[in-house]
C-alpha cells in the first residue's frame, strides 16, 4: 500500500492489479471488489489520505477467508501508522 495525505475530507482509493501477477480478468476483478468493500469498512478510522493498493503476488489462488485476512492486517498496519 502506498499512501499520502490529501487535501479532501474524505480518504480515495486506487487499485493496481497487474496482469502480470493475476492472468485472469476474473480475478482481478474479484480481488478489486473484495479490497473496496474492506475499504468501505475502514473508511471511518482512516483520514484524508490517497491509498493505491498494489498486488505484488498472485493473491486469486488464496481462498476468501486468507484474502480477507491479509487485507485486515494491512488496514491495521496503516491504521497504526496513521495514528502516530
Amino acid at each position: 500500500m502506498l499512501v499520502v495525505k490529501n487535501t479532501q475530507v474524505i480518504p480515495r482509493l486506487g487499485l493496481a492489479i497487474a496482469k502480470k501477477h493475476t492472468k485472469k480478468a476474473v480475478q482481478r476483478n474479484y480481488l478489486k471488489r473484495i479490497i473496496r468493500e474492506s475499504f468501505r469498512h475502514h473508511i471511518p478510522q482512516l483520514a484524508n489520505v490517497d491509498i493505491v493498493v498494489l498486488a505484488i503476488r498472485s493473491s486469486s489462488n488464496d481462498s476468501n477467508k486468507q484474502l480477507w485476512k491479509s487485507i485486515n492486517q494491512a488496514w491495521q498496519l496503516l491504521l497504526e501508522k496513521l495514528s502516530c
